[in-house]
């Protein structure tokens, strides 16, 4: 008797175990056939945010929404393979569009909401734009945008610094003095320089 009972509950566990095997595989598949939708669906959503809160103009929101937009659509339907977004990925992270979108997004969030006076916004303004084009000409390393920003930012996820919420009066004028003083060494003109970042994010899709 106790034999038979031993047999049946084997079984039983044989059964749970081939049920619990069918649905990983199934979970598998699943995974496997919608893997790209939802990661396209994150990448849109978390650039939506960020697009959103980076302070640029409308057109260029709206530009770089659409980008993005078509770009997860061809990497679902496989127009764009998982090497060439990969190769994508790489080009943005490693080149100066994502800093110099940091210090726009400094500039919308610190300095013209500031209680600065308007020749002192006017001056703190033209100093992040002559950064930016230091990077943008690669007359100053993007690496060196850790040390301009430390003021306003803090630790992140990995080695990467998030920009702070409410940073001190004094840290936004650090924050600017850096720019300058890196502007200054790499002897970029003192003039506005405006980056259309909608631009510089399709020439890296689509390629210059």
């Amino acid at each position: 008797m106790r034999g038979g009972n031993r047999g049946g509950a084997l079984q039983v566990i044989l059964i749970i175990l081939g049920v619990i095997v069918l649905c990983v595989a199934l979970g598998a598949v699943y995974v496997a056939m919608n893997w790209k939708t939802w990661t396209a669906n994150a990448a849109n959503v978390a650039t939506e945010q960020m697009v959103k809160e980076s302070g640029l103009p409308e057109d260029q929101r709206n530009a770089i929404m659409a980008e993005i937009r078509q770009l997860g659509d061809d990497f679902k339907s496989g127009r764009v393979s998982t090497q060439q977004m990969g190769e994508l990925v790489k080009t943005i992270t490693q080149g100066p569009l994502i800093p110099l979108a940091g210090v726009q997004l400094a500039r919308h969030k610190y300095i013209e909401p500031s209680t600065m006076t308007p020749a002192e916004k006017e001056s703190s303004i033209l100093a992040v734009q002559r950064f930016a084009r230091g990077v943008y000409e690669k007359k100053i390393p993007k690496e060196e945008l850790d040390e301009v920003i430390g003021p306003i930012s803090e630790p992140g996820p990995g080695s990467r610094r998030k920009l702070k919420d409410n940073p001190s009066n004094e840290e936004v004028t650090q924050f600017v003095a850096n720019a300058k003083a890196k502007a200054d060494a790499a002897k970029i003109p003192n003039e506005p320089f405006d980056l259309n970042i909608a631009d510089e994010l399709k020439k890296a899709i689509h390629g210059s």
